[in-house]
């Protein structure tokens, strides 16, 4: 019986490991900022009942508007109206979070400018790079996603989500996707801010 147990228990770790389910139990800690005159704590669960999950580009955008705010800001809570946002990254993910917590959109701050030679189907690494700007001193950053990620997750990750979106994927190319969706998404929850950007002052 107890052999029996041990031989359950290594198929389920190894099973986990194999697809990218090792959880760290890290939090990600909630972002502080003015609307008007409130301070509001917005954890990335509160975007996740926004946007409906929590993907990826809500991860990444998350956590690239926590190291803006880190950069421009420094240890002052910063007030919704004082953003400026440029955004690379053509998906809804990426948009409701900056949104939910900024509000650029409805202030008409927010500005959608692709890499060359991508679009809303095609894709690459480029893509994952944002400006923040702080519109009261004029200060910016251009944070982006470090290109060593990518490597790390799949290198048919750009080919496949084109394949999605044009209806054009296999069975395995949608089980590879997801996989490697959910190992960026893991890399971004549980990793140290400094190993996942880049930054241009």
């Amino acid at each position: 019986m107890k052999r029996t147990f041990a031989v359950m228990v290594c198929l389920f770790l190894a099973f986990n490991i194999f697809n990218g389910c090792e959880e760290k139990n890290t939090e990600i800690s909630s972002i502080s900022i003015y609307d008007e005159d409130s301070v509001l704590k917005i954890s990335l669960k509160d975007v996740e009942k926004y946007h409906g999950d929590i993907c990826p580009c809500v991860v990444i955008a998350f956590r690239a508007t926590q190291l803006a705010i880190s950069e421009l800001w420094k240890d002052e809570i910063p007030k919704r109206e004082d953003f400026k946002i440029i955004n690379s990254l053509p998906t809804h993910g990426a948009e409701d979070t900056f949104e939910f917590i900024t509000r650029v959109k409805r202030r008409k701050d927010f500005e959608i400018k692709l890499p060359e030679g991508t679009s809303n189907l095609i894709t690459s690494e480029e893509n994952y790079s944002f400006v923040f700007m702080r519109k009261s001193t004029g200060k910016k950053i251009i944070i982006k996603v470090k290109k060593e990620i990518f490597q790390k997750i799949s290198g048919s990750f750009f080919s496949i989500r084109t394949k999605i979106k044009l209806k054009t994927v296999t069975d395995e190319e949608k089980k590879e996707f997801k996989l490697a969706k959910h190992k960026l998404k893991d890399i971004f929850i549980n990793s140290p801010i400094d190993e996942l950007f880049e930054m241009i002052k």
